[in-house]
């Protein structure tokens, strides 16, 4: 969106500094904070524009990855007591059921950034998130390390898609079921990465 605006001649800083505010915001959440292979020379360029441009990087970042409402944090809780690995700790996994939303008083959109904890695992190749999207119906939320698994692999199997490291799917059934087809297929990938 940074390039289109350039190419529009929109410059960055209109709105007081406000678009190149939104659009570094776009940067950080795509790029988790500069941390994935998505953050290239080409998308720093853009972001140092954005922040020649008035974008506040430092209180972006803290905002999206620093603070969180104490009810999101009893969300995170439930859900990492529930961790589970399979395949030696290569798989990790976990569980987000629709009554911890209700329960801890969180809003659905504080799920985000649950499976991203996953994948601070040391060991695992493959962290999965099963979060119920209804009676008969999982959602999976995939993140793989670099130079193992291809997470798109994965979720390719379920209808689903995304990028390398970091894909999703929808699955038909409950999250047990999800678990009983998903699980065997991470493992599969899981064992055969050679490091």
């Amino acid at each position: 969106m940074a390039l289109l605006a350039t190419a529009l001649d929109v410059p960055l800083s209109a709105g007081e500094g406000a678009l190149a505010t939104a659009l570094m915001a776009g940067i950080v959440m795509d790029t988790a904070t500069f941390a994935h292979p998505n953050a290239t020379p080409r998308t720093l360029a853009v972001s140092a524009a954005l922040v020649a441009a008035g974008a506040p990087l430092a209180e972006i970042s803290r905002r999206l990855y620093r603070t969180k409402p104490d009810a999101q944090l009893r969300l995170f809780g439930r859900v990492l007591d529930r961790l589970q690995t399979a395949a030696d700790g290569l798989v990790i996994y976990s569980t987000l059921r629709t009554a911890d939303v209700e329960e801890t008083g969180a809003l659905s959109a504080h799920s985000e950034g649950i499976i991203d904890l996953l994948s601070q695992s040391a060991a695992a190749e493959v962290a999965i998130l099963f979060k119920e999207a209804g009676p008969e119906a999982t959602r999976i939320s995939v993140r793989t390390r670099p130079g193992g698994v291809d997470a798109t692999v994965l979720t390719a199997l379920f209808g689903g898609g995304g990028h390398a490291r970091a894909a999703g799917a929808s699955i038909t059934g409950s999250a047990d079921e999800a678990r009983a087809r998903v699980l065997p297929e991470a493992e599969r990938l899981a064992t055969a990465v050679r490091r």
